[in-house]
């Protein structure tokens, strides 16, 4: 792909480019030396991914310690793991955007006030949870680096010098300068997972929230065919103006079929993409919530150490939650079709159009949305299933402590 043609300032999705392209993986146009820059992301990561795996091994016989750095390490591991894919892949991630780009401004220039809605209100909810997190996701590893420092000069910490993550990368990791070099490290490290771990899963959720509008302004433009034809009798028309109003209805039919194929050909080509990715972060979580949750409630730890852990667990289950909520709306506005269809004015329109019309209701009946690699349907429901399977595995990890 040109570099001309690469999402940036005039997509929909600018914010989120924006902060991607900071974590290293959406490369912006004419952006000079930003290969370095990815170089440097991807020594922070492979470098806190050392850190951990070492710690393992060195915090063996702290149950405590072991599972904090398991919970980091497979944060790290579904990060890389997911800034690999995105990079590797990076083409069809902008071929999706300009498709979503394109789309929208056909649909502005239709001048519905209603399609204008739902275009806005797609952008804004993107927009929205953008920004809530970078505020809820982004101040964490701050928070993380800091505390350690400031434990030890209120004497409120523990006696022995601690990174700000749980890892392990040398025998002097207490000893100065290495400590300071190495909290500073792990700041960008936390930083940097951030935008790979979180802001990828962020993205995608923004791509799930404009597929969700195509469909629901697809549903608007099928529920106004012969809409005021029907719905007012144009009894007084004559034969010329009633032809001319068939003609109408037939073209905006046919090109309501091409939004639905397009429609689906996005959710198949957004589908490809992520759902892999899905499946990982969803596996992952599931683990993640469990043994967070354990650690919260058997831990001794000091009080600044739980409100740490209490931050992680909500950010992973947000990670989730965004997939979910805004997946099912593909989903609901899918099975909308149906009913968009029946409150058209199909009653007296000529034969080929009810025909149609029964060609996109049997369409409809089939569901559309994004799965989890392929096992199942990405919804609020699988929400729910997810929370269930992790707050049992704790229950059972619980009653093995007790």
């Amino acid at each position: 792909m040109k570099e001309e043609e690469t999402p940036w300032s005039d997509t929909c999705l600018w914010l989120i480019a924006r902060v991607l392209a900071l974590g290293g993986s959406w490369r912006p146009p004419r952006a000079r030396g930003f290969a370095l820059y990815r170089a440097w992301v991807l020594f922070t990561q492979f470098s806190f991914l050392y850190g951990q795996m070492r710690g393992v091994f060195s915090f063996w016989g702290d149950a405590t310690r072991v599972i904090q750095d398991v919970c980091l390490l497979v944060t790290t591991i579904l990060g890389i793991f997911k800034f690999l894919v995105f990079v590797a892949r990076q083409e069809d991630v902008f071929r999706i955007v300009n498709t979503i780009d394109a789309r929208r401004r056909e649909q502005s220039a239709l001048n519905n006030p209603r399609i204008d809605a739902i275009l806005y209100a797609s952008y804004r909810s993107a927009r929205r949870i953008t920004v809530h997190m970078a505020l809820v996701g982004g101040w964490l590893p701050g928070v993380f680096a800091v505390t350690p420092f400031v434990l030890r000069g209120l004497g409120v910490g523990p006696a022995e010098r601690e990174l700000p993550a749980t890892a392990r990368y040398t025998d002097r990791d207490t000893a100065t300068p290495v400590y300071e070099l190495l909290s500073l490290l792990q700041y960008f490290s936390m930083q940097y997972s951030h935008f790979a771990a979180m802001c990828i899963d962020l993205f995608f959720a923004c791509l799930i929230i404009h597929v969700a509008a195509q469909l629901e302004v697809l549903n608007v433009r099928i529920s106004q065919i012969r809409e005021d034809y029907y719905r007012n009798g144009d009894a007084g028309a004559g034969a010329r103006d009633e032809e001319a109003a068939e003609e109408a209805a037939w073209n905006e039919l046919c090109e309501c079929v091409d939004h639905h194929k397009a429609a689906i050909q996005l959710v198949g080509d957004l589908e490809s993409l992520a759902n892999i990715v899905i499946l990982t972060q969803f596996m992952g979580a599931t683990i993640m919530i469990c043994v967070t949750l354990f650690l919260i409630t058997t831990s001794k730890q000091h009080f600044a150490a739980l409100v740490k852990l209490q931050g992680y667990l909500v950010v992973v289950v947000y990670e989730i939650f965004m997939y979910c909520w805004f997946g099912d709306d593909v989903m609901y506005q899918n099975s909308r079709l149906a009913t968009s269809v029946y409150t058209c004015g199909w009653p007296g329109a000529p034969q080929k159009l009810q025909k149609a019309l029964i060609i996109i209701l049997m369409r409809a009946q089939r569901p559309l949305g994004v799965t989890a690699g392929k096992f199942y349907y990405v919804s609020r429901g699988a929400f729910v299933s997810l929370m269930k399977a992790s707050y049992s595995y704790y229950a059972l990890l619980n009653q093995m402590n007790k």
